[in-house]
């Protein structure tokens, strides 16, 4: 087997399982979070909980021109950051989506601004985003394989690359498509 063709070959299988758990009634817990679930997110920093009515929650930076670029485009950028950026990495993601995705990384920031452990070890992560697909049966439910690296010192020195599954939810919004969910799995 090629070099090349093992990692292929992992990221296909780990493809058709997660299509494979998705079509098992993940994807309709992606597409069609709880009341309760949405209640707990904070939609932005001073708001009341829960999830604005779309026509009150900001439009996304920069819409992509199809789901699948949606999908793409903010998986690369939730893999690729040092402990220098991820806050503002974490704010760019949050501008580009909408719905739970965008609480979600509005969330994640406020928690990162807090912690000190990630500046302490210098702590980094890239990858690249190996496949997205729509999962089997779904029109909106979108499985996405990337290959990704944790580094730093101490105990994130010398981690081994891993494959991870997220699944994602897209949406059209004005000018485009934008993510609306982001679930990883694995």
């Amino acid at each position: 087997m090629r070099k090349g063709s093992r990692g292929l070959a992992l990221a296909c299988v780990m493809l058709t399982a997660a299509m494979l758990l998705a079509g098992c009634g993940l994807a309709r817990t992606i597409s069609q979070p709880s009341e309760q679930q949405t209640a707990q997110i904070p939609t932005s920093p001073g708001e009341r909980e829960g999830t604005a009515p779309a026509e009150q929650q900001p439009r996304p930076v920069s819409p992509a021109s199809s789901p699948r670029e949606a999908v793409e485009r903010f998986a690369d950028g939730y893999i690729n950051w040092s402990y220098a950026t991820l806050a503002a990495d974490q704010q760019r993601l949050a501008e580009s989506a909408v719905g739970e995705a965008r609480a979600s990384e509005l969330q994640a920031r406020q928690q990162t601004e807090r912690d000190t452990a990630l500046t302490r070890g210098r702590v980094f992560n890239s990858g690249t985003v190996v496949a997205a697909s729509l999962v089997n049966g779904s029109r909106d439910v979108w499985a996405c394989v990337t290959k990704e690296q944790t580094g730093g010192q101490g105990e994130y020195a010398a981690l081994a690359a891993a494959y991870h599954v997220a699944f994602a939810t897209a949406q059209r919004v004005p000018g485009g498509w934008a993510v609306s969910a982001w679930r990883p799995e694995l």
